[in-house]
Order: structure tokens, then sequence, then C-alpha cells
């Protein structure tokens, strides 16, 4: 049996409810206008959506751009639009490392004598 249907799970509901925008990658949830504008103008679009961060952390991410690389103020409707895409779009995932091998399941080594 294939352990994708398993995978599917982990994605954010947003993935399945939305299309995706084929010109820029975003899914196309309420809102992505305003992200389609306002960040695609100074980088990637893919690099909105490589991301994943809560409301919080989305507001510290613009605040650190509006501090350091000359982002523009928003108007606290179109800011409040942004803020909701993004952490419905594309919120926090859980860690999707795998666990460290247990020593014991580790290869034998041979060290040199010293």
């Amino acid at each position: 049996m294939s352990r994708f249907p398993a995978l599917l799970l982990l994605l954010p509901a947003a993935v399945f409810a939305a299309e995706t925008d084929p010109a820029t990658g975003l899914l196309k949830n309420p809102g992505w206008e305003q992200v389609r504008a306002h960040c695609g103008g100074c980088h990637s679009h893919a690099l909105v959506t490589s991301q994943r961060a809560d409301r919080s952390t989305w507001l510290d991410i613009i605040r650190w751009m509006q501090e350091t690389q000359n982002l523009w103020q928003f108007q606290p409707e179109v800011e409040s639009q942004i803020l909701d895409y993004l952490a419905a779009s594309y919120p926090p995932q859980p860690n999707r490392r795998r666990a460290p091998i247990p020593p014991g399941l580790m290869p034998k080594t041979t060290e040199p004598d010293i």
C-alpha cells in the first residue's frame, strides 16, 4: 500500500481549498491579489510560497522588510488582508524532519587505536 495518502494529512487545508495562480504560484485564497500586487515587486512570489509562519511572525517579517528593505507602509486594511491571507494560506507546519537514528541502529565504526 502506498504511503502517499497518509502524507496528504500533513498538508494545510488551504492547499485543497484553493487553486494556484499559474503566474505567481500563490494559492487563490481571499487576499491573494494583495500579496500578488505588493510582494512580487521586490522579490519572487516563490519566496512567499516557500515560507510558513503564523500571523504574528508574518507581521514581524513585514516589519523587518519595512525597516531594512524599504518596503512601503500599507494601509491598515490592506495589511490586515495580507496577513490574513499569509497566515491562512502558508501557516506553520510541524517539523517534517525525521527523528534521529537511535545509536543502537547506527553502523559500527572502527576507530583507529591511539
